[in-house]
């Protein structure tokens, strides 16, 4: 196998993620063009690139978007990271990516006309280490605004899959002898792709990559001029190369893993039915048992009276030992809502939506539970007092619904799958005449439905 520089841990992939990094804002704006005139917008930068901006027009017509876009006051990618270049993205209301393709840039500025066979995205600029890369990077460098669109606006935030390449060692160019940018790509390429054990799960496009990779390397060793010329090329075929044998490796592995998972399943399954036919097999010998110093109507009411109440507890399992599990960390209430669990400790002071060391500690300890049953939806209310304006309240109490959502994704919980509502002073749980009862009335209540809870 080729040596390549960086290999260990070289990149992580996240899921329904907010849309920009964690420094910046968590939605953009996305537009679903009509067909017919130019649309204008406007780029601005991220905190990674504050001072950076940009242009750009897009016309539907026939099914396509034509797409233009100039950028200025661009940093060098590499100053950011494991960089060589900036990749433009559309990104649809589901939070899916498409590359479309590379900047040329020249002294900060750049340049891209290009297509896409979409009426309604959003764009984004991300720094990338390599040109086929097919899932975009944190490194969110500008993001689109409205300026002149025609067409309806909308939201998008969260993208359904993210590159993290904050483990990828950066390549240093050898100051003595010039190394191609599709060189150093490459390397990249190759040393994302070993991370991910292409060469265990995708051998034969590894393969492919790998003969590529090394032409490249020893073209670039050469003495020949001839075969310095054909670095570029046998770079940029590793390049698309590694990335195909990439998303290959991570397309087996996962099938690995869920036939781990499910043979796992198997297993469990088939202890349990032996665990059961072992307890029904004690109550059948109880039963003869007590069969014999009974009459036979008494035993036949109690077999009867015994049947019942397993029904019963087997239909209410599920949700029964949820609730107990939530019990031993949250006061949790079984309703007709579903589970409705009150976070102790988060009761805010009087205008504030910060969380508490008690209330992130009884999150974190809620979130380790909750992730292990990924059906459940969460609806995450806030709550208020009734002093100060009601608009006032209902911005506050969305405001505390937020920060705790927000944790809760930091615990591991999807994003996709909680929604906030922010309810103001409407739903009080005690007077608010007293001190104690305003205390006790700023709140966030988590009602859980879907998977084990059963309500829809």
């Amino acid at each position: 196998m080729v040596a390549v520089p960086g290999l260990a841990q070289a990149q992580g992939f996240e899921r329904g993620v907010a849309v920009v990094s964690e420094d910046t804002a968590s939605q953009i704006p996305v537009f679903s063009y009509r067909a017919g005139p130019e649309s204008a917008l406007l780029f601005r930068g991220t905190a990674l690139a504050d001072a950076a901006e940009g242009a750009g027009e897009v016309e539907f017509q026939d099914g396509r978007a034509r797409v233009d876009a100039n950028l200025r006051k661009m940093p060098e990618a590499a100053s950011l990271g494991p960089y060589t270049l900036y990749i433009l993205w559309a990104i649809t209301m589901e939070g899916r990516a498409t590359n479309l393709g590379f900047f040329e840039m020249s002294s900060g500025r750049g340049e891209l006309e290009t297509s896409v066979p979409l009426s309604q995205f959003a764009l984004i600029v991300t720094a990338e280490p390599h040109f086929a890369v097919t899932v975009p990077s944190k490194a969110v460098v500008l993001r689109n605004f409205g300026k002149d669109v025609r067409g309806r606006q909308d939201t998008v935030r969260t993208l359904a899959e993210r590159a993290d390449y904050s483990a990828l060692a950066k390549q240093v160019a050898n100051p003595r002898k010039r190394v191609p940018l599709e060189l150093v790509q490459a390397r990249y390429a190759m040393a994302i792709a070993t991370a991910v054990e292409a060469e265990k799960f995708a051998p034969a496009a590894f393969a492919k990559a790998e003969a590529a990779f090394k032409a490249a390397e020893a073209g670039q060793m050469s003495k020949k001029s001839s075969e310095r010329r054909m670095v570029s090329q046998s770079a940029r075929d590793a390049i698309q190369a590694a990335e195909d044998a990439r998303r290959a490796s991570l397309l087996a592995r996962g099938a690995a893993e869920q036939k781990a998972r499910e043979d796992q399943q198997r297993t469990a399954m088939e202890e349990e039915s032996r665990k059961r036919e072992a307890m029904l097999q004690e109550e059948n010998k109880r039963a003869a048992e007590a069969a014999a110093t009974a009459a036979k109507e008494s035993e036949m009411k109690a077999a009867a009276a015994a049947a019942e109440s397993a029904a019963a507890a087997a239909t209410a399992k599920a949700r029964t030992e949820l609730t107990e599990r939530l019990n031993r960390v949250l006061p949790t209430t079984d309703t007709a809502r579903g589970l409705v669990a009150q976070i102790s400790g988060v009761n805010f002071a009087t205008g504030a939506a910060t969380l508490n060391p008690s209330a992130r500690e009884s999150l974190a300890r809620f979130s380790g539970i909750v992730v292990a049953y990924p059906d459940i939806r969460f609806v995450v209310e806030g709550h208020t007092d009734n002093v100060g304006g009601e608009a006032t309240n209902i911005a506050l109490s969305l405001k505390r619904a937020i920060t705790v959502r927000d944790y809760l994704i930091a615990q591991g919980v999807p994003a996709s799958a909680i929604d906030v509502k922010g309810i103001g002073p409407a739903s009080p749980v005690a007077d608010n005449a007293t001190t104690a009862g305003r205390a006790s009335n700023r709140r966030v209540e988590v009602v859980m439905s879907g998977g084990p809870i059963g309500v829809r």
